[in-house]
């Protein structure tokens, strides 16, 4: 008879709520689907995505790797510090959120902001990524997508979420936990994979 401890049973319940929301639920295929969305011709060939995608565009430079952190910028934008990548396989996905709970990862088709795919460095990264309303309240959920699949392997694959916020029992971080305010032309924002 197998039994599982109550410690095991909830990493087991949110690792299979991740699942859920990163790679298998409805909304998540949904959000797939809205991904087709067109890419403004100077960016196409780069791998990023999402609904607020055109109201940025003109800010991402394509001569720069996507995610670059530019010195002489002066546009609203957060920078996403990751110490602790395990390895340089695949890419780190970013999805930017916005300040709106039903729109967070999982909850709504075509819900994040903007996403970014860079590929992976080993040890510490940052990511720059633009604001596309200005400064506000935002949320961002990232995975290192080791084999570069696009899909989240929770086996296997770092997660993490703004603020350092937890995964839920069954899914996600919440909205609430995640969320925070941007200032000024750059906001830091560290998240640490859990792998």
């Amino acid at each position: 008879m197998l039994t599982i401890s109550n410690a095991r049973r909830g990493g087991l319940m949110v690792a299979l709520g991740l699942v859920a929301v990163l790679a298998g639920s409805p909304a998540v295929h949904a959000e797939a689907e809205f991904e087709k969305a067109p890419i403004p011709e100077h960016l196409k060939g780069m791998h990023l995505s999402g609904r607020a995608l055109e109201l940025v565009a003109g800010r991402i430079d394509p001569s720069r790797p996507l995610g670059y952190c530019d010195p002489a910028n002066q546009q609203p934008e957060i920078r996403v510090i990751v110490p602790n990548l395990r390895n340089g396989k695949g890419n780190l996905r970013l999805s930017l959120h916005s300040d709106d709970p039903s729109e967070w990862v999982g909850k709504k088709k075509g819900g994040k902001l903007i996403r970014f795919d860079v590929p992976a460095v080993a040890g510490r990264m940052e990511v720059c990524m633009p604001l596309p309303y200005g400064n506000g309240t935002y949320a961002v959920g990232i995975y290192h997508d080791e084999n570069a699949d696009g899909k989240y392997g929770f086996t296997s694959e770092g997660y993490g979420f703004s603020n350092n916020a937890k995964a839920g029992l069954f899914g996600p971080a919440s909205h609430k936990d995640a969320a925070f305010k941007t200032h000024a032309t750059r906001t830091d924002v560290k998240i640490d994979l859990r792998y």
